[in-house]
């Protein structure tokens, strides 16, 4: 039997150019330590320093955990448009 095939109708969003400005953005609104984010989002902080320095990207799992942090704190429209 043939697989039937599955269309998801999500949003996908474009990922940021300048999300490490958004990211420091987002750290001095919500007053944690780099170190907090990091263990909120369950990164090591040396994963969260390459992000802020444009250096790496946070994978979909920290992606979607930091964004979870930034809607929580009602800071979600400081890393997304």
């Amino acid at each position: 039997m043939p697989r039937k095939r599955i269309r998801y109708r999500g949003v996908v969003r474009a990922f940021p150019a300048d999300f490490p400005e958004r990211l420091k953005r987002f750290q001095e609104a919500s007053g944690l330590s780099w170190a907090e984010i990091a263990r909120r989002v369950g990164a090591d902080v040396e994963s969260v320093r390459r992000w802020k320095e444009g250096q790496a990207r946070p994978n979909a799992e920290h992606l979607a955990a930091l964004y979870g942090l930034a809607e929580s704190l009602g800071l979600g429209h400081l890393l997304w448009d």
